[in-house]
């Protein structure tokens, strides 16, 4: 079959040709091996968690602002700050997925020997979903919160009835530990949807729906006041105390500000007395009558894909605009585009 997209339908891939050509390209822009191997398992596991959004349609991305100098993949974070407990980091213009790992693991260290951190990173470039890294402290038994800004950059958001954009998307992230995985994982977006929902709609050619935006195409909070609230908080948290840029009306350039807490369960009361506590509530919560018609309660994370699922060769589907956009990219780093499955 040709490599060449059809104007109007998905193109299937092998996850695994996705994955190898992921590590392709960003070790052709600087990244090590493996750094290009965990950035290729993330955006591959998110088309395979279903969210195609942070997934494939971001590499274009990555790559071009490496190309452009807007970051750097082969640098690594440092540490500006370092009081036990709390943390300041500088990302170095590091992809976010590198920046945050990082600084997950050391959070995770630090609250399993105080019981309690916070690591700020500012200076680094986007990190995708924030899911992975609550996963990651999850399983080392740590619950985690993080909050993560624009520095300042890419105002798509509303205020309540506003007619011109002054925050971003501004995503929230918790962690909490469960038996055994999926752990309860929530990440959203202070938006009605993130901006890269909003855009993989639209390249797929979908209606937009009006609950999502508001004046101009701009996005609104979600929950009206209650969102608009949460997105000043990640100002304050993941923005301010990062020492990263906060939305004003001068220009700020495009990178991340993150705040990481992280709490040792363990040294809070017994883990595995906890996740037993936890999972009491979590199925007496599922176990209720449902409206004709609807599906059965699902506790967050529980869509997670299975470690099987993630290493299995999976069909995934990618629209034209994302599957143009990876044979461009492999034309210009001079690698190989991945099969047409």
């Amino acid at each position: 079959m040709s490599q060449s997209a059809n104007q109007n339908e998905s193109t299937a891939f092998s996850s695994q040709q996705l994955e190898e050509f992921t590590v392709c390209c960003m070790q052709a822009v600087g990244a090590s091996v493996e750094d290009a191997s965990y950035m290729a398992y993330h955006l591959v596991a998110s088309e395979i968690a279903g969210h195609p959004s942070h997934g494939l349609r971001r590499l274009p991305e990555y790559v071009g602002r490496a190309l452009e100098g807007k970051t750097n993949p082969s640098a690594k974070t440092s540490v500006e700050k370092d009081s036990g407990a709390l943390l300041a980091l500088n990302g170095n213009r590091a992809p976010g997925h590198f920046a945050l790992r990082d600084a997950t693991a050391l959070a995770v260290e630090r609250a399993k020997e105080y019981g309690i951190s916070a690591v700020a990173v500012r200076n680094s470039d986007f990190a995708g979903r924030f899911a992975p890294f609550c996963e990651q402290a999850a399983e080392a038994g740590v619950i985690t919160l993080i909050f993560g800004n624009n520095n300042g950059s890419l105002q798509s958001v509303l205020p309540p009835g506003g007619l011109q954009p002054r925050l971003s998307t501004n995503p929230i992230a918790a962690g909490v530990p469960r038996a055994q995985a999926p752990h309860m994982v929530l990440d959203f977006a202070t938006s009605a949807v993130a901006s890269g929902r909003l855009h993989y709609e639209k390249d797929s050619g979908a209606k937009v729906s009006e609950q999502w935006v508001g004046a101009g195409g701009h996005l609104k909070p979600f929950g009206g006041f209650k969102g608009f609230g949460l997105a000043l908080l990640v100002e304050a948290l993941g923005g301010a105390l990062s020492g990263s840029d906060t939305v004003s009306g001068r220009k700020s350039e495009e990178a991340q500000g993150t705040l990481i807490i992280a709490i040792d369960v363990a040294q809070l009361r017994d883990l595995n007395e906890y996740t037993a506590q936890v999972e009491e509530f979590i199925a007496y919560v599922k176990d209720t009558e449902m409206e004709a018609g609807q599906s059965a309660v699902r506790a967050p994370g529980e869509n997670a894909p299975s470690a099987e699922q993630l290493a299995a060769d999976n069909t995934i589907l990618l629209n034209p605009v994302t599957t143009a956009s990876l044979f461009q990219i492999a034309e210009q780093l001079k690698v190989d585009a991945p099969q047409v499955r």
